[in-house]
Parts: C-alpha cells; structure tokens; sequence
C-alpha cells in the first residue's frame, strides 16, 4: 500500500487549520493517563477521571503506584471499564515510575516493546505514548487513519499491525518529524469527526410503520469514538 502522506497532510492542513501538539494534557504522564482512560471511552468520560486523580495529586506515578485499587476505581469509575483501568492505570504507573528516567536510553523499537509488556498498552496506546509523551516517532494506524485511508480508495488492512507494516514504505517516504506526525494524527481525527457529523443518520422510525428489514439498525451499537480523539487500545 502506497500513500503520499505529505499530500495527505496538506489537504488536512488545508481544511481543518494546524492541531499543533494536539493530545491534551499537561504533562507526559497525564497524557499517558489520558490515553489508558480513554480506552473504549468518550474522551469526556476520560476527562471527568483525569479531573478526579488530579484533585487527589495523583498525576504523579509514584503517588499513582502506590494507591490502592479500589481508591483508585472510585476516581476513575466516569472512564467506564471499572474492574481493569485502575489496575492498567496503576501497571502503567509503576513502570513509569522505574522506567521513564531510563527512556532517552532506548531506542524507538525497545521502548514501545517496554510499553507493549505493561498491562493494558496496546499498539495503539503503545504508539500514542511514544508519540505524544516520549517524542518517538510513530504514527497511530487507528480507526480514523483506517477510514481517512480507505475513503480516498486505498486498501487497508485489518488488523492494527498489518496496516503499520503496510503503510511503513510509505512513513518512511514522507520523512514526517515527530512534531509533524503528531499534527497528523490530529487532523486525520477532526477529518474523522468532521465525516462522521456529515454522514446522514437512519430516519427514525414512525410509531405503528413497519421498517423493512434493510433499514432496521443493528442491534451490535458501533463502539464510540472519543471526542478529543479514538478509542485507544
């Protein structure tokens, strides 16, 4: 699969203005917070548990890491997923604790391998922290960047890792910096947005009138996307 992401970074740039930095929070280890949080969450929901961990000085790792579980899941409770995010929230705090001091030391490959072996990071949180909390380079093959792709009639493969490995010919080509790779993975989100908001919603049924069956909504709602940016994993 091969993309000129340069001109697709200049007809978003064009349309939706510079994002900047883009991933809200104000320090590294909010954001990674924010990006566990926001896993199969709105970023509202997210925002609402950021708030509260602040309140309490818990957007420091140690202080994080040695809070226990269950303060931590009434903190947390707005970002949904109660039984497993304050255990991922405080994994991701102990190793950062031990760890991020260690990270101008390692390279792209091993620390998103470091990241990759906490509970709960997945490629995409993996890659999200790299990104926006380490400054490594790394671009987020989300479910934005998978449509942003396919409605301009590329292939995209399915899963996460097949579309990074299908589309590093092409990263490699554009010679994106960090500060321009971050800028893009907010655009290919408010393009995202944009396109979802433009998309016409199913008419709703009339009381009492029959709706053919093509026209039923599923009954499997889609997974919502968070309003700063998608779902991470």
């Amino acid at each position: 699969m091969r993309v000129d992401l340069r001109a697709l970074h200049g007809e978003l740039l064009r349309r939706h203005g510079p994002q900047g930095w883009w991933w809200p929070g104000e320090d590294p280890f909010e954001i990674a917070v924010g990006a566990i949080l926001v896993q199969r969450s709105r970023w509202e929901q997210a925002d609402v548990a950021v708030t509260a961990l602040r309140a309490r000085g818990l957007l420091e790792a140690v202080a994080l890491a040695a809070t226990p579980e269950e303060e931590v899941r009434e903190l947390v409770r707005a970002a949904g997923f109660p039984s497993q995010k304050p255990r991922r929230l405080r994994a991701l705090a102990a190793w950062w604790a031990e760890r991020a001091p260690q990270v101008p030391g390692l390279t792209d490959a091993e620390l998103r391998a470091e990241l990759r072996g906490v509970d709960g990071v997945g490629e995409e949180t993996a890659d999200a922290i790299s990104l926006y909390c380490f400054g490594r380079p790394a671009f987020l093959c989300d479910e934005y960047a998978r449509r942003a792709l396919a409605e301009r009639g590329h292939a995209v493969p399915r899963s996460y890792a097949a579309f990074a490995r299908a589309l590093a010919p092409s990263l490699a080509e554009a010679a994106f910096t960090v500060a321009e790779l971050a800028e893009l993975h907010g655009l290919i989100v408010e393009e995202g947005k944009a396109a979802a908001l433009a998309r016409p919603r199913p008419a709703r049924p009339t009381p009492g009138v029959p709706v053919p069956s093509g026209l039923r909504p599923s009954s499997r709602a889609p997974r919502a996307a968070a309003a700063r940016r998608p779902a991470a994993r």
